[in-house]
């Protein structure tokens, strides 16, 4: 008699006991949502949107005007921004706050077919993992913003019945990823593949093929369609043979940096990926949680369908870790796609079995929904919101406050940083004149800002200057060395902030044949320019 009324008591308790959690959880994230829209833009963000500044308000040209790798689709994306919302921190943490809303509406959609209670957990605890990310340099990470049209090709997949149409729109969805990140479109055939086989019985492999290429065929139109508006774009404005110069030549050599890791040859590059790969971003955890969810859906859920679904969540997960390898450069954003999947397929942990399955469990009915609480509580940015608050008290305390676009600036990065970026802002808005040009040199999280807060326009195409340390025996790079000299010298702008070496906010490049010598450089510098301000780790030089 007690195992039998302990048995009905379980499942309401559970069912109690999860609520509660998921509760707990949505309190949290709407406090990191709300302490989200008073963050700095920070390294790729504050790049990006300069550039989109540029484009937007100066006539830049990408590619031609601007020297740059990413594809046009992440400009389209910026220069959207600064049109309608401006460039201030405020718009881009706006943007940054819907579109995170947008993948968790978008998610819930698609997973409350499952359960609506691994949905909302799944969308809370992904949503979590990227607020916790975002105030170091996550926030609109293009690794973060291609999730957008892959969710929604998962939901239509989910949705509706396998067609033509549903293939169409899946090409059209992952073209929108490519233009972010080309190999975004991994996950394609993956699901091109389940809408065929979600709805079937019995799969018969010669009717799966054909339907399989069929549907491919109709992806491939949707997505060509798309691709060839931004690339259209890029023909009118005369930058598409540019942008072909640097996707062919310098892409490559890109692709061949590693970050902070020396190595000289190939066979250390595969082990410099290997080792990365190995620890899967450091959500090695969340993988496991997510191999337990699966297995559980698959012991114990009833409906084959569900069992599909899991099994999907669990391959794109794999599949985008792939994802990071392919790109070469394992950071943590790289892994936001893996971590995305991999969340939705821990939160099946969540799942409740119908009552009569509760007494099959051959362990403690309430273990999997603890086993999903302990990895998000590993997840979860508790210090991380002490830590804002520190951050923003420490800021109300600041008396020299730094209006941009009608908006205080709201600092949560390093002391350095913010030196960089308070003091070179006030300088440049006392000193930039209309007309006036600004040369940057040093890769460096500051520095973007500041030219994009003071509205300093720039004065060759050269934003960043790693692409001239690196490969340094290449014909290419010694072009794109003697290009930038010769620009440098044709406008000669009015100040040039340089980063100095070992600056604690510099970016460094290693990898093959670095050589941060440039001595045409500096010979200019000494010759045209005397030092006028200088700061931590940082100097800004005025034309003589």
């Amino acid at each position: 008699m007690k195992n039998r009324s302990l048995t009905k008591w379980l499942p309401p308790f559970t069912v109690g006991f999860k609520s509660i959690f998921i509760v707990f959880l949505a309190v949290i994230f709407l406090v990191e949502l709300v302490l989200h829209l008073r963050l700095q833009m920070t390294t790729d963000g504050a790049f990006l949107h300069y550039v989109a500044y540029l484009i937007n308000e100066h006539g830049f040209v990408p590619y031609r005007d601007i020297f740059e790798i990413n594809m046009p689709g992440t400009y389209l994306f910026h220069m959207s921004i600064g049109k309608f919302l401006g460039y201030s921190n405020l718009a881009y943490y706006l943007v940054s706050s819907v579109w995170i809303l947008l993948i968790l509406g978008v998610t819930w959609l698609f997973m409350q077919n499952i359960s609506k209670t691994v949905a909302l957990a799944a969308c809370l605890f992904f949503g979590l993992i990227y607020l916790k990310i975002a105030p170091n340099y996550m926030a609109l990470q293009r690794d973060f913003i291609l999730i957008l049209p892959i969710a929604t090709a998962v939901f239509l997949v989910f949705k509706y019945q396998t067609s033509p149409l549903i293939h169409f729109l899946l090409g059209v969805l992952f073209a929108m990823a490519a233009l972010v990140k080309p190999h975004a479109v991994i996950g394609l055939p993956v699901l091109i593949f389940f809408s065929l086989i979600q709805n079937e019985s019995k799969i018969v492999p010669k009717k799966i093929a054909f339907s399989f290429m069929l549907g491919g065929g109709f992806a491939l139109v949707g997505g060509l369609m798309t691709l060839a508006l931004p690339f259209l774009w890029l023909w009118k404005i005369d930058a598409l043979a540019s942008f072909w110069a640097i996707f062919s030549s310098y892409t490559p050599l890109y692709a061949q940096m590693s970050g902070n890791f020396e190595f000289q040859e190939s066979v250390g590059r595969i082990r410099y990926i290997l080792d990365l790969y190995s620890g899967f971003g450091g959500y090695g955890s969340l993988l496991i949680a997510s191999i337990l969810g699966l297995y559980f859906i698959l012991r114990y859920a009833t409906s084959i369908k569900t069992k599909k679904r899991a099994i999907l969540l669990l391959v794109l997960a794999f599949v985008y870790s792939l994802y990071a390898a392919i790109g070469s450069k394992l950071w943590l954003y790289h892994w936001m796609p893996f971590v995305y999947f991999a969340s939705l397929s821990a939160a099946l942990l969540f799942f409740s079995p119908p009552d009569k399955t509760y007494k099959q469990l051959p362990y403690p009915k309430i273990l999997p929904p603890l086993m999903f609480i302990g990895i998000v509580i590993m997840y979860l940015p508790i210090a991380h919101i002490s830590q804002i608050k520190k951050n923003f008290t420490d800021i109300t305390n600041i008396h020299e406050q730094i209006i941009l676009h009608d908006q205080d600036v709201h600092v949560f990065s390093s002391p350095a940083t913010n030196e960089i970026i308070t003091k070179t802002t006030q300088y440049l808005k006392q000193h930039l004149e209309p007309h006036d040009k600004v040369q940057s040199l040093g890769m460096a999280t500051g520095i973007t800002q500041a030219m994009l807060f003071s509205k300093a326009v720039l004065a060759t195409p050269y934003i960043y200057d790693i692409q001239f340390y690196h490969h340094v025996s290449s014909d290419y790079i010694k072009q794109l060395r003697a290009d930038f000299m010769q620009r440098l010298q044709q406008k000669k702008p009015k100040f040039i902030i340089k980063v100095q070496e070992g600056a604690p906010f510099k970016s460094k490049v290693s990898g093959i044949d670095v050589n941060y010598e440039f001595p045409e450089l500096a010979a200019l510098i000494q010759r045209y320019y005397k030092k006028s301000y200088s700061g931590n780790g940082f100097t800004i030089f005025r034309k003589k």
